[in-house]
Parts: structure tokens; sequence; C-alpha cells
């Protein structure tokens, strides 16, 4: 028979155990690991691009997600698939990126989910080549030397156009060079034509240089916002909240896209002019994913497929999120 006294500590002990799980029992976010939303870390990725450079510096998601009880933290990246990968990781909960590289990170099995859009722009990525160039229609690429980023956006452009045509990879000289690299080797001249997108597109055309065509009526071109899959499944007020601000400082580019311009000409040290130009043609509607905006990029994804760009099938349907109404 157990003593009175240690029967009662024994039922104390038990009791205190008891309560403390009861406190410790919730389920842990990848916003700062805890338990009830509102309480963490918003760890945000961007490139350098104007609606994400104008949230940042108007601090609209430190004043409005801190009203949630959030707090928020900036990286930056140079690539849109880098962006992915952090996501991937839990390095990051919100990050923005292309198309393109969104849909090769998840054929290499990258986890995130897509929450929202801007418009497709198939005028801002396009075929360059010197203005007293022979090169006058898509016909003249046989045999020539064009440059383009491998298994990208560009690759993508290149193969759908030369299809439009009747015409294969095989009928042209291809260089694969990254956007630095070509652009040296086609103002030098040592390739005939670019496939290129923005900023480099309108930087290298306003420099002498002609459009023989973009991606009108062949490839749409979006930019997207994504996030991580258990982020916004515990996450859903600060993910809708997110998006809500992106939609704000989107309709002041819009307006007046001045100062976005002189934001990101000063990250990447092009002209302001130029960048309000390339915005002037980019509207940045930010819209919470829809259909439509899956629907273009389930396309994408099984032209890629089809192309042997990707070797995995993606699913779109299954890999956004939209807020409750």
């Amino acid at each position: 028979m157990i003593p009175k006294k240690r029967f009662y500590a024994t039922t104390i002990i038990v009791l205190l155990l008891l309560a403390l799980t009861g406190c410790g029992g919730g389920k842990e976010t990848t916003a700062g690991n805890q338990s009830v939303e509102g309480k963490g870390v918003v760890k945000v990725g961007y490139q350098k691009s104007g609606p994400m450079l104008l949230l940042k510096k108007k601090q609209l998601l430190e004043k409005n997600l801190g009203k949630l009880g959030y707090k928020v933290k900036w990286y930056e990246f140079n690539t849109g698939i880098a962006v992915a990968e952090a996501l991937n990781a839990g390095s990051i909960d919100i990050g923005s990126l292309g198309d393109s590289p969104s849909l090769f990170g998840k054929a290499r099995g990258l986890d995130f989910v897509y929450i929202a859009s801007e418009p497709s722009v198939p005028e801002s990525e396009g075929i360059l080549v010197k203005n007293d160039s022979s090169i006058k229609t898509i016909k003249d690429l046989k045999g020539k030397k064009v440059a383009f980023n491998k298994a990208s956006i560009s690759q993508y452009l290149l193969l759908k156009t030369l299809k439009s045509e009747g015409m294969t990879e095989s009928d042209i000289n291809p260089v694969y060079l990254n956007p630095p690299e070509a652009s040296v080797a086609f103002s030098q001249g040592q390739v005939d034509a670019w496939v290129i997108w923005e900023p480099y597109f309108t930087t290298t055309a306003n420099k002498g240089n002609r459009v023989l065509s973009d991606a009108t009526g062949l490839v749409s071109f979006r930019s997207f916002y994504v996030a991580g899959e258990d982020f916004v499944k515990d996450n859903p007020r600060a993910t809708k909240q997110i998006v809500l601000e992106l939609q704000k400082v989107g309709k002041e580019i819009n307006k007046n896209p001045k100062e976005a311009a002189e934001l990101v000409s000063d990250a990447t040290k092009i002209p302001v002019e130029t960048w309000q130009e390339i915005l002037k043609k980019k509207p940045a509607d930010v819209q919470f994913m829809n259909q439509k905006a899956a629907d273009d990029l389930q396309d994408q994804a099984n032209d890629l497929l089809e192309m042997k760009l990707i070797t995995k099938k993606i699913d779109v349907q299954n890999s956004y999120w939209s807020p409750k109404k």
C-alpha cells in the first residue's frame, strides 16, 4: 500500500506535468516555430523587382503584419531558382520568381505553393538582332549563332518561336550563355541573335539593336509570388495580408512608376528612364492566384515536358493557394 504522503506528492507531480503538456501542445509553423499565428517572424525572399523593393522601402509588411503579431526579415536573392530552393529548405516563407524558374524548381521536386501572380507580359521578352543585321525573319535564323540561357524561359521561347515557323533547335547554331555573358557576346558580334528577358531586353534594344520578335501569341510571361506550404496552412491571415500589401504597391507603380524605377535603378545600376519604360509596359496588377494564371502555368509546364526541358509532370492545380471567402 502506497503511503499517503508519497501518494499526494505523486499526484501533484502528475497534475503539474499534465498542465505543462496542455500549455505546449500546439503545432509548429515556419513563421518562427510558434504555435499561434501571429507570434513569429515572416522571412521574405526578394529579387530586384519594383513591387518587392517598394514594399520593402515603405515597410508596409512591418506595419500591417505587425498588427497581427509578426516581425519581418528580408533576404535578397539573385535568381528565381535560388528563391525556390530557399522556400523548399524553409529558409524563407514568402518569395517572388518567374514562371519558368518556378516550374524548373517544381520539376526538381522543390516544395512551395503559388499564392499570387502578375499579368502576362509577353512583350517583355524576345529575340534581339543588330540593327544592321541581315536577319529579318525567324527563318533567317537558320544556321545562325543564337545565344540563350539553357533550361530557362529564353530556351522555351526560342523553341516555341522556331516551331511556329516549322523549325527546331537543330536548324540554328545554339550558344548557351547566361545573360551577362550573352550581353558581352552579342555586343561584340560573337553571336547573331540573343533570346532574353527584362531588364536586358529593353536595355539592349535601346542601344541601337532591333527586336526580331517577342513572345506575343507564343509564351505567357508572368511573375509569381510563392510561399512555403506549411506557412500558408498555418498562417492564412498573414499570407492574405502580404498579397493585399503587394496589391497596394502595385497600384502605386501603375499610377506613377518613378519611385519604383528609382529604387530598381539604384539596385541594378540601370538608368531610371529605362526602368520607367519597363514598368510602364509591365502592369503590376498583383492578383490572388486564379484559374487563368494556373492554366497559363500548366500550359507552360506541359510544353516544357514535351520539349524534354523537364522530366517530371507538374500538376499546377494542386500547387496553388487562394484565400477562403
